[in-house]
């Protein structure tokens, strides 16, 4: 069963294209089923070669002085194929009756399409084809590239995608899709500034009538009354603007403010929708600061910096069209510093953009230190390490400064130099200006008058006023860029794990499990486990048991669907899981781990955590039942005691009782205990134990235990170890065989436990 948001991997997009034409001639009708790059050949020196393989051969390519040269194995020359891992470096050996017949060598760059090629081999080699040969050819939506597509560069370890091919442009045009809902508002914002526009374009006009005609400067005498009329007139315009600026601010800030609440709660939903796989990639304090500092950049962008460019837009031909009606040949001379001003701008642009880029990274790693120290504050506090995390803190701080500073250090040489740009055409509108003005010197220029020099002048400050203000808000449109990309990294993720279209109803369960030939693997090249079948019946309680590392914590994962198998299937009811609705399953399967995580709120918020409906009946109820009424009611206010963050206020026992009381208030078909008595004393888990009788009985159990003494109750025991099923039986079958796993691990505890009370 192939997800529907996974992406088909193409084999051959694992060749270059300059091998493309080879294999056509090589293969004809062949389909390549696999293919996968190896680069170090038997000494270790670097070379270009891929393995390519079809039904019945694998063939082996390697450039050789820009000619390629073709090796082709038959599926009879092997019968065995071992992917083994080294230090740096892998290498896929073939074998045929034990004996090594072939060797590739390859640098971890290339593991993962190993792996997949050597996962393909070793079905072909047991005759197994078909469905699980389409789901390996699947990526993960959620899988990230190491280099991009485009450019072929390394996609750092900080972004999802190529910062260099990138389009801030798109992305900031993306930002409308959350102002549309607000068309009234943003209507309304534009035209209060487009009032104010008209209103501010109409001040430096009244000079010229002021000066000219009121003070008598141009061709007839003074007019005390027309003057104070455009002086009146004036002040009526400052007023006026004024106010519609009062509104219109308040109108932007209200737009932007809803933008980013949509914008927030639109991250913080579709983080909860993503896969375990992708949390276990991030740091906390990335995603927290994508959610929380760039939310808050993009509502200062949308409230303020795009109406803003656009009304500077509009001012700059406004006025550039005002100056030419008044004089055009000034206005010439005002727009020479235009184009140097512009190469400016893009050239600080790309310097700007990598250094925020670089100033993000640095903040999220800084955040990402306070987000990891905070929750062990007591761990740092035991081992007296709080010198330690401050120095930790500070050096990550330090990065952000010197980050800034190199930002600072661009944008305030861009600044002065802009200033320098307008300052010079200002002064040579002023020496023309007044030369054409002052009519002794012999220059006869009609059209112009004092007023008409002063309106000009007044226009080339308002020209020159919102070409800063753009050149300005570059680093505003670099950091909005940069904040989009980062939230709009997280929407654009897929979760790996969805519900169907056409997915079931998961009411009424029984919980008869299966797995069948299940394998899976985190890094897709080390198979965590291995081919797994087992079957566990309604009813039954399933002890699991063995090593650390063995996979029974991968395996309820797989149960409870926190991630994917890539090989077989599980199924519940005789229904591969993948068939029922994700949130449905997950509700009939409760879940006790061994260090229960309990949410800022009171006591019995908590235990009715998934479901927020149910009766205070119903909570007493299940606290009863899980030894947990008689400790809550000894606290002063019962039930609304603040257990306090991750609920650190109450012991372990007295968490793990109200975890228990959360899985027995959702009566889950299947169970899940995973170390659910490890951390806790013998009185303690008497009455833990006492509880999960209460929440076992009649319900499919699978418990882990690395405390082989609690798994008495297990009807039947599954031994891991390294990813393998190794043994399966009652306690006293697995006894029984002196040299198995079992046994020997009860052995050693048995040993331990008398040295411990000798």
């Amino acid at each position: 069963m192939i997800a529907k948001n996974a992406k088909k991997v193409n084999p051959i997009d694992h060749l270059p294209d300059e091998l493309h034409p080879r294999l056509k001639r090589d293969l004809g009708t062949e389909n390549i089923r696999a293919a996968a790059a190896f680069d170090l050949d038997g000494s270790g020196k670097y070379i270009e070669g891929y393995l390519v393989l079809t039904a019945n051969r694998l063939g082996q390519y390697v450039r050789s002085d820009d000619q390629w040269e073709s090796r082709w194995l038959g599926a009879d020359t092997f019968d065995e194929a071992k992917l083994i891992e080294g230090l740096g470096m892998g290498l896929l050996r073939l074998l045929s009756g034990g004996e090594r017949t072939e060797e590739f060598r390859f640098t971890r760059r290339h593991a993962k399409a190993m792996a997949r090629l050597h996962r393909q081999l070793e079905r072909q080699i047991e005759g197994k084809t078909g469905e699980a040969d389409a789901f390996e050819e699947t990526k993960r939506p959620d899988e990230k590239k190491l280099r991009c597509e485009k450019c072929g560069q390394v996609i750092p370890a900080w972004s999802e995608t190529c910062p260099a091919c990138t389009s801030r442009r798109k992305i900031l045009f993306r930002l409308l899709d959350y102002v549309k809902p607000y068309k009234v508002r943003v209507a309304a914002a534009i035209a209060l500034a487009a009032t104010i526009l008209a209103a501010q374009l109409a001040q430096p006009w009244l000079r010229k009538p002021m000066i000219d005609k009121g003070l008598g400067m141009g061709e007839g005498d003074a007019n005390w009354q027309l003057f104070v009329f455009f002086w009146g007139l004036w002040g009526a315009l400052i007023l006026f603007s004024s106010g519609l600026q009062a509104i219109q601010i308040r109108v932007q800030a209200k737009l932007g403010a809803y933008v980013g609440k949509d914008l927030r709660g639109t991250v913080y939903e579709h983080l909860h929708k993503l896969s375990l796989s992708f949390f276990g990639k991030k740091r906390t304090g990335s995603l927290v600061t994508r959610v929380t500092s760039d939310t808050e950049r993009l509502y200062d962008f949308v409230s303020f910096t795009v109406v803003e460019v656009v009304m500077a837009l509009l001012t700059i031909i406004g006025v550039a069209a005002l100056m030419f009606s008044m004089h055009w040949q000034l206005a010439c001379f005002v727009l020479m510093p235009v184009p140097l001003m512009i190469g400016l701008t893009i050239f600080f642009h790309k310097r700007l953009h990598r250094v925020f880029m670089g100033i993000w990274h640095r903040w999220s790693q800084m955040t990402s230190v306070v987000a990891s120290a905070l929750p062990g504050v007591r761990v740092i506090k035991a081992f007296g390490q709080e010198q330690c995390e401050a120095d930790r803190f500070e050096s990550k701080s330090h990065n952000v400064f010197e980050a800034e500073m190199s930002a600072i250090n661009i944008w305030t040489t861009f600044g002065p130099v802009m200033r320098f740009c307008t300052q010079i055409g200002m002064l040579v509108i002023w020496l023309l200006g007044g030369l054409w003005t002052i009519r002794d010197f012999g220059v006869d220029e009609p059209g112009m008058t004092l007023g008409t020099m002063m309106a000009f002048t007044g226009y080339m400050q308002m020209f020159y006023r919102p070409i800063h203000m753009i050149a300005h808000m570059d680093r505003m449109f670099n950091r909005a860029a940069t904040s989009a990309q980062r939230v709009f990294e997280v929407l654009d993720t897929e979760p790996a794990i969805f519900s169907q279209a056409e997915a079931k109803e998961a009411h009424g369960i029984r919980g008869a499990i299966e797995l069948r030939n299940v394998s899976f693997s985190y890094d897709g090249v080390r198979n965590v486990l291995k081919h797994i079948n087992l079957k566990i019946a309604p009813g039954e309680m399933m002890g699991l048991a063995g090593p650390s590392g063995g996979g029974k914590t991968t395996m309820i994962n797989l149960i409870c669907r926190f991630y994917d198998v890539m090989e077989g299937e599980i199924l519940i009811d005789g229904v591969d899981i993948r068939s029922y609705k994700v949130e449905e399953l997950r509700r009939r399967i409760g879940v006790v781990l061994q260090d229960p995580f309990l949410f800022p709120g009171t006591v019995a918020e908590n235990i009715a955590y998934g479901h927020p409906d149910v009766t205070m009946d119903h909570v007493l109820e299940a606290s009863k039942a899980a030894n947990a009424h008689d400790f809550i009611t000894a606290f002063p206010d019962g039930y609304d005691t603040i257990v306090g963050e991750r609920g650190h206020s109450l012991s372990g026992g007295e968490r793990q009782r109200i975890s228990i009381s959360r899985a027995i208030l959702g009566n889950p078909s299947v169970l899940i205990l995973d170390e659910a008595t490890s951390s806790v004393d013998s009185e303690t888990e008497r009455l833990i134990q006492e509880a999960l009788d209460h929440l076992i009985a009649n319900r499919t159990t699978i418990a882990i235990a690395h405390r082989l003494s609690t798994l008495y109750r297990a009807s039947r025991l599954a031994i891991l170890e390294k990813g393998d099923l190794v043994e399966e039986g009652t306690h006293q079958e697995l006894l029984a065989k002196p040299d198995g796993l079992y046994a020997k691990l009860v052995r050693t505890q048995s040993e331990l436990q008398a040295l411990m009370t000798g």
